[in-house]
């Protein structure tokens, strides 16, 4: 198969049908989307590649004897053309209906099918074509063309690049690269999730929080139960589609929602967790399969390996979820606030697209955005209040330290604060830019030559190594841009935001930064330290939000300090 052929079209190479006329539209069609400016094909080529793949079926023993001619695909074109012994195999089968169900495979994906199947190309699009004409599957161009735009019908974007081809302008889109770049060539294959028949309905009333036979790894406290209640009739009661859980950093939101993914597992329902940060995705896994021994809990990051294997209970990151197309009954978007996921329409539309016309969402952030609390005031959007942490100390309200950092007297009242913050434990330097991660951490390296000081971003290849060394206590002090302001608990840690008058900064980014410290039940105490030259009102509402927090926990009367 030779790279950058339309797919749809090799597939619709059959035995014995009549010739297909030529006309002036382009033969991939429906496969292709109707460009603004024709494109003509090159018959001569497309004559020339069909002798040479009936040669090379007739070479395979495909079944093939006649000349093979071009034909658009339809519901009764295949499988009969691929005479495969295989195809008759129904165990093979039912494991590729699990392994694509909700899933939709881009061309690049079906290696790892293949792999996963123990099958070859041609038996693979012989499956596929399979539950195409059983109606629970469809091709799709990858482009849509929508009045007179074109839109990606993986990820929704019209942000495409344009390119010629030997079958005219082609299109690739520039939103979708990052898992793997897809081309108005190629087509898209989608398999609708379908219930399991005989599949166990469990009455929901039996898997209420206060009822549920499972026991967590987190014992609840009379707020998180509260909220696991409030959550469960939400969703259930309520019937809710979308619910803001509006949860204290170190609350423990993401325990509290164990008892409803419980009762969506019991009825053998899909579940994804969802974060748009890999170490948030990274550090949820692990708690979820601890409570939940008995599932293969899945987790899907661009820092591993493609996962076919199906799960009723899957991690991922946000970008990742743009490989689902309806899949999911529940999803959990967790720090529904944060980059890259925040603003994004093409992240937000994989969201929506990866979960069942039925689906519910449940949001979970300490800081909720202004359009999310816009649809909780319009009651398109239910909430559900957690403002106290687990432990029942509140939120550490960070302290201010005026400091231009620009001259070596403000080196040395920089070190003075960090030396009384490391006396405390580990400290979390956070700056705004990666070029200041590399000049702060050089500057720190001198001021503490007894301590161990690394730096990381997001695109640092060590990144992951040296966050679980600096989880293990073998860095002391740790500089890095906001890709740690969330999704990480470390014990003991103490917090500097250095420029925190940065225009990047804005109230919740402060906020999430300020609440790493105090998270654990053994060391509920931790200081932040805002570090600027001239104050901002994001400073001021990040102190005025944490402080609100902690008087709603105090008036729950849920305060242990």
């Amino acid at each position: 198969m030779s790279p950058g052929l339309p797919l749809g079209k090799l597939l619709a190479v059959t035995a014995g049908l009549p010739d297909k006329k030529p006309t002036t539209q382009p033969a991939t069609q429906p496969f292709s989307p109707a460009l603004p400016s024709a494109p003509v094909i090159d018959r001569d080529f497309e004559n020339r590649l069909a002798q040479k793949l009936t040669n090379r079926m007739k070479k395979e023993n495909m079944g093939v004897q006649e000349k093979v001619r071009w034909q658009d695909i339809s519901r009764e074109a295949l499988p009969e053309a691929f005479n495969i012994e295989v195809l008759q195999n129904e165990t093979v089968y039912q494991k590729f209906l699990r392994i694509a169900e909700g899933r939709q495979l881009a061309e690049n994906e079906f290696r790892i099918v293949e792999k996963k199947l123990g099958v070859s190309t041609k038996e693979l699009l012989g499956f596929m074509q399979k539950a195409v004409q059983s109606g629970n599957a469809e091709w799709l161009p990858i482009f849509e063309q929508v009045r007179s735009r074109y839109f990606c019908r993986r990820c929704g974007s019209s942000h495409y690049e344009e390119w010629p081809s030997l079958y005219g302008d082609t299109y690739t889109c520039l939103d979708c690269r990052e898992i793997g770049p897809l081309n108005s060539l190629q087509i898209l294959f989608r398999l609708h999730s379908v219930d399991v028949p005989g599949q166990t309905q469990v009455d929901t009333d039996k898997c209420k929080p206060d009822q549920t036979v499972r026991s967590y790894s987190l014992e609840f406290t009379f707020a998180q139960e509260k909220a696991a209640e409030e959550l469960w009739q939400q969703v259930h009661r309520q019937k809710a589609q979308e619910t803001l859980l509006w949860a204290a950093c170190g609350a423990g939101k993401t325990e509290v929602c164990f008892p409803l993914i419980d009762s969506f597992l019991r009825q053998n329902k899909k579940v994804l967790f969802a974060a748009p940060r890999q170490d948030v995705v990274h550090d949820v896994q692990p708690r979820l399969q601890k409570n939940f021994p008995e599932y293969n809990i899945k987790i899907l990051s661009g820092a591993l390996p493609q996962d076919m294997e199906p799960s009723k209970l899957t991690v991922a990151t946000t970008h990742q979820v743009l490989r689902f197309y309806r899949a999911f009954h529940l999803i959990i978007l967790d720090e529904t606030d944060a980059y890259p996921y925040e603003g994004s329409s093409v992240l937000e539309y994989g969201i929506r697209q990866a979960l069942r016309p039925d689906g519910q969402i449940i949001c979970l952030t300490a800081t909720p955005s202004a359009e999310i609390l816009l649809r909780v005031k319009s009651q398109k959007c239910a909430i559900v209040r957690l403002p106290v942490r687990h432990h029942g100390f509140p939120v550490p309200v960070p302290e201010w330290q005026k400091n231009k950092l620009t001259r070596d007297r403000s080196l040395v009242e920089l070190k003075k604060v960090l030396l009384k913050l490391i006396a405390d434990g580990p400290i979390l330097v956070f700056v705004p830019t990666v070029a200041l991660v590399k000049e702060w951490t050089g500057v720190l390296k001198m001021a503490f030559s007894d301590l161990r000081v690394e730096g990381s971003w997001s695109s640092d290849a060590a990144r992951r190594e040296k966050i679980v060394l600096f989880r293990q206590g073998d860095i002391n002090i740790f500089v890095c841009t906001s890709i740690l302001e969330r999704g990480i608990t470390i014990k003991g840690v103490q917090v500097a935001v250095l420029f925190a008058d940065h225009t990047l900064y804005d109230a919740r980014a402060l906020v999430q930064m300020a609440g790493r410290t105090g998270r654990s039940a053994e060391c509920p105490f931790g200081r932040a330290v805002f570090i600027y030259a001239e104050q901002t009102q994001a400073m001021i509402q990040a102190n005025r939000w944490i402080q609100d927090q902690n008087r709603l926990a105090e008036e729950w009367g849920c305060l242990n300090g």
